[in-house]
């Protein structure tokens, strides 16, 4: 097409010219001797016209492709034709549902109680040994709170009640220093486990534990408060014995406690 369109431009072009040539006052004889002058001038007008139609319509043609948009010219190479796509549809809009107000009953403050804190090791100890240790721990509250006698504590603690008796006696005396009165023990084996077998009835164990003495305290000027002791024991080492169905406290290890809060004044 564009071959076509090239060559009727330019035809055009040249019959404008050979039109404007013929108007030229030179060429009077083509127009006829007998013609009068004002015939004659009416024929030149009309081919001078005929010129400028022809001429531009011919560069018309010519110049087209050029002054039109590039995407919209006319291209030789075949055009690869793209499929429609669909764009997705946007989704309506949605309105999310307003926050359910927080509750404005207060919550009531929990009581200070054990801090929780990781388990070091599994409980591996059978349930003789754990019901013997729980036994132990609770005669020795008893007696700290003055509930329980000595011969309860020589039951539950076996060969190692003297030393059970000698850790009580030396809280008990921490407290007196400073007034505490201890109201409230709190304790937790937090882990136990069989560490050696020296014999056929004997076992060693050991046990993570921890102990909360809360205690009155009276602070300036007068005022009483209730504080707390918080103990944790880590290490401590149960060796035990066989004896009668049942297990006996033979020696009893507390370790090295950590003293993670102590009674004081606010």
């Amino acid at each position: 097409m564009r071959g076509l369109e090239l060559g009727i431009g330019i035809l055009l072009i040249a019959l404008g010219l050979l039109a404007l040539s013929i108007a030229r006052p030179g060429q009077a004889r083509l127009f006829g001797a007998g013609w009068g002058p004002a015939r004659r001038a009416g024929w030149r007008a009309a081919f001078i016209g005929l010129s400028f139609v022809t001429t531009s319509i011919g560069y018309g043609i010519l110049l087209y492709p050029y002054f039109i948009h590039p995407s919209d010219a006319p291209s030789t190479s075949p055009a690869l034709v793209q499929a429609p796509t669909t764009s997705p549809s946007p989704l309506p809009p949605t309105s999310l549902p307003s926050p359910e107000p927080w509750p404005t009953t207060p919550r009531p403050t929990p009581s200070p109680s054990i801090p929780p804190t990781p388990t070091v090791s599994p409980f591996a100890c059978e349930p003789g040994v754990w019901q013997t240790i729980e036994q132990a721990n609770a005669a020795q509250e008893a007696y700290l709170q003055g509930q329980g006698a000595l011969a309860q504590l020589a039951a539950a603690w076996g060969d190692a009640a003297a030393e059970a008796r000698r850790q009580g006696d030396r809280l008990q005396q921490a407290a007196q220093a400073i007034g505490a009165t201890i109201q409230e023990i709190q304790w937790e084996i937090r882990s136990c486990a069989v560490t050696a077998r020296p014999g056929p009835d004997l076992l060693e164990v050991r046990t993570e534990e921890i102990w909360v003495y809360r205690a009155s305290l009276t602070c300036p000027p007068g005022r009483p408060v209730t504080t707390e002791r918080v103990v944790s024991y880590p290490g401590e080492i149960y060796r035990l014995a066989a004896q009668d169905g049942r297990w006996r406290i033979l020696r009893w290890t507390p370790g090295e406690g950590t003293l993670q809060r102590d009674w004081r004044c606010p």
